[in-house]
């Protein structure tokens, strides 16, 4: 669906799960798009939620519009809710997502009920150094040049497009073997393929300005944020350190974090039921 801005312009949303259930707002990773709610479809349903996933500006099906910062994402995300007349919602932000779910529960602390981040992308000055070497090298190079950076991941989305195993293949090469063996289940491989080439079909416009605005001051203090928080992160992650998921742990006043033994960041997402099932309290 396409909400409008009320500009001319407007955000895709995918909407997946039980209808008219409790609402969940999904923050999509860094080069990821809206339809990654549909990993998330079939607990949701069993859950009885309903899983609405907004592209952000540039990205995917949604058009251009300027951030200054994270926080400012959260006018988009207000406007989604309002067009689905959604008055509060729990808040799931995942990989580079968590940031954005955080200002949202920062700036519309009355529209958020609880917030669950996975494997959540950090503030710019928190260490990188347990990142594997391609990540922090793509960090460093976004902090000056955000639209080279941007640039360079939407040449991996053509590759993706014209070249799947091949760009699998070389994901691979600075993941843990947990992450290799759930990119091995054809599920989770299809959804990580879709997600990454959708980001890209208006361009890497969008995904740079995600790395701009990441790699620069978000716009709003983690202290601020006073909902029930859950954070959720895998001891063998190389592409978000373990050390951020502790961090937010310690900003947010209300915040639990869970250490999962053994899951790296995309392993992680096969516990889809136990993320998704604390925001259906």
């Amino acid at each position: 669906m396409q909400v409008p801005r009320g500009d001319g312009s407007a955000i895709a949303v995918e909407v997946v799960g039980a209808p008219d259930a409790a609402p969940v707002l999904l923050c999509h990773g860094l080069a990821d798009s809206r339809l990654s709610a549909r990993w998330f479809a079939p607990v949701a349903r069993d859950l009885g939620l309903r899983v609405i996933a907004p592209d952000r500006p540039g990205i995917g099906g949604t058009d251009p519009r300027r951030l200054a910062s994270v926080a400012d994402w959260a006018d988009d995300a207000r406007l989604v809710l309002d067009a689905l007349g959604v008055d509060q919602a729990g808040v799931l932000g995942v990989s580079g997502g968590g940031p954005f779910a955080a200002a949202c529960a920062a700036v519309l602390p009355g529209r958020v009920r609880c917030l669950a981040l996975v494997a959540p992308l950090g503030l710019p000055e928190w260490p990188t150094v347990s990142m594997a070497s391609g990540e922090r090298f793509g960090l460093a190079v976004a902090r000056r040049s955000p639209a080279f950076s941007g640039w360079a991941m939407g040449c991996l989305a053509a590759l993706a497009r014209r070249s799947p195993e091949l760009f699998l293949s070389l994901s691979a090469t600075s993941l843990p073997e947990a992450d290799v063996r759930a990119l091995a289940d054809p599920a989770l491989r299809e959804s990580f393929l879709a997600n990454y080439i959708e980001a890209f079909r208006r361009g890497y416009g969008g995904t740079a300005q995600d790395l701009r605005v990441l790699t620069r001051p978000w716009g709003f203090d983690l202290a601020s944020i006073t909902v029930p928080t859950l954070i959720r992160h895998g001891d063998a992650d190389l592409t978000v350190p373990v050390q951020h998921a502790r961090l937010y742990a310690e900003r947010i006043p209300s915040a639990h974090l869970r250490i999962d033994p053994g899951h790296g960041h995309f392993s992680i997402l096969t516990l889809a039921r136990e993320v998704l099932a604390p925001l259906a309290v």
